[in-house]
This record gives C-alpha cells, sequence and structure tokens, in this order.
C-alpha cells in the first residue's frame, strides 16, 4: 500500500531547512502540486518528513496544479507517501487559518496549530472511514463508483463510507452495505488500515459476508457492481501495484484470501 515505504518513521512538521532531495508541495482547495526543491523557491513551513526527506509547503515557479490522482503516479515510494501526507495537511491548514474560538490567526506549534490569545490547540482532522469488501458463497461485490463531477476515480472499488457520530466501524459497514446495495451483512472480518491523504481519512479494511446476492443499487452512488470469482477479479489500477486498502483487498481476495471459506 502506499504507507509501505519500510521502517522509516513519517514526523509531521519537523524543524528542518530545505536540502537537495526535498520536495515542494502547493495546494488549493481542488488540485495540488509537487515537486524536487531547488534553491530559490518559495518557502512557507515544513510539513512532514518521509525518510530522508522533507516536504515543504511552499510555492515553485512554474509548477502546474492538477488533479490530486497525479501524486499516485509519483515513481519513488518515500516521494508518493509523503505527497500523500503533505496533500492532508495543507488542505487542512487551508480550512484552519483562524481560531474557531476567537477567530485570532493560528501558529504551528509542534504537531498542531496554537492560539496565542485564547490557548485553543487544533490538531489535524482525520476522518475515519471503511472499506468493506463484500462476499457471497466465493464472490467477491466488485463496483465502480456513477459519474460524478469532482470524482476522478474510475476503476473498481468496493463498498465504502465516513464513519458517523456515535457509530462503531462495524455498524458504518452494515450500514453502508446496506444504502448502497441493499445488502444485510453477517460476519465481519477486520483486515488492515491505512492513512489515506486523497481524503484526508483513515481507512479500516473488513470483509463481510452477505446473506444473499440480491444487490440493490439504492442510493446513486454507484453506477454497477458484479460479483466475481477470484480469476474474474481486474488487476490493481495503479502502475506500482495495489496503493489504497481497497486495491489490497481485492488483490488479496483474487489471491486466495477469503475469511469465510469453510475449513
Amino acid at each position: 500500500m502506499v504507507q509501505d515505504i519500510g521502517g522509516e518513521r513519517t514526523e509531521l512538521f519537523p524543524q528542518a531547512e530545505p536540502r537537495p532531495g526535498d520536495w515542494i508541495f502547493t495546494a488549493n482547495r481542488k488540485q495540488s502540486a509537487a515537486v524536487p526543491w531547488e534553491p530559490g523557491m518559495q518557502i512557507t513551513q515544513p510539513l512532514v518528513r518521509v525518510g530522508g526527506r522533507t516536504f515543504f509547503l511552499g510555492m515553485a515557479p512554474g509548477a502546474e496544479l492538477g488533479s490530486d490522482q497525479r501524486l499516485r503516479r509519483l515513481a519513488e515510494p518515500e516521494v508518493r507517501f509523503g505527497a500523500f501526507c503533505s496533500l492532508h495537511l495543507t488542505r487542512w491548514l487551508l480550512k484552519h487559518r483562524f481560531c474557531g474560538v476567537c477567530g485570532t490567526p493560528l501558529t504551528p506549534s509542534e504537531h498542531s496549530l496554537f492560539c496565542q490569545s485564547c490557548g485553543e490547540r487544533v490538531f489535524p482532522t482525520i476522518a475515519p472511514a471503511v472499506i468493506l469488501g463484500i462476499i457471497h458463497r466465493g464472490r467477491l461485490l466488485v463496483t465502480r463508483y456513477a459519474p460524478t463531477p469532482g470524482r476522478e476515480y474510475r476503476g473498481p472499488a468496493l463498498v465504502a463510507g465516513y464513519c458517523e457520530v456515535g457509530e462503531t466501524v462495524e455498524e458504518t459497514c452494515r450500514r453502508e452495505a446496506f444504502e448502497e446495495t441493499g445488502l444485510h451483512i453477517g460476519g465481519l472480518r477486520y483486515y488492515a488500515s491505512q492513512p489515506w491523504g486523497l481524503s484526508g481519512s483513515l481507512l479500516m479494511g473488513f470483509f463481510g459476508e452477505a446473506e444473499s446476492d440480491g444487490v440493490t443499487l439504492k442510493d446513486g452512488e454507484l453506477g454497477d457492481a458484479a460479483w466475481l470469482r477470484p480469476d474474474e477479479v481486474p488487476p490493481p489500477p495503479d502502475a506500482a501495484g495495489p496503493l489504497s486498502l481497497t486495491a489490497t483487498m481485492i488483490n488479496a481476495f483474487a489471491g486466495g484470501f477469503n475469511p469465510f471459506e469453510a475449513r
């Protein structure tokens, strides 16, 4: 997955000066760009250190803003993950320039933002969400999103959704499954988790066993859904392999993983 970069620790807002090998990241509400640092580039603040590289918020002359999905195509694993983390932090910073209590401009302070006026401290926002691989009698329900403005990804997907206030992640899995497909889920098995900077999320992956295979696309989020055997599952959409938790789970099923198979 995108975070699989070895044993290097990710450090937020490190004390650092740019040096060769570091990167500059810039973004607005809808687009972003990541480019190698060069002397003379405008630096705002360090965002994250991944391995031996530091990513700085700043401006790079000639850097063209574009789709966040382009970050998936960065070749080096450390650079790709650093760009994902930088996107998450930059979008959070854009939304938290001022204190929500008294309106004073916020200032960076260790791993947070701090209000010098009232003492309010704001930590990076992380949205918990689930990815659910639904299985019924040896087949996986592979979906595709309905065409929606602002959603560029059109590859294979699984049922997914954000956790709501007062919900457990297991309840989110069952709610999202019913809302999107009309399916009732019996057993659930946790698979893995993943930080996903493209949506500012912490994704938690589960496999769930459907009580039937009668799919009804209910809320309009999905364009189609098909039950596929392992040999029918499509390959990961990224050239670097299964970067996302969704692709990793689909790939695992294609390789024979099924937590509900009779033993």
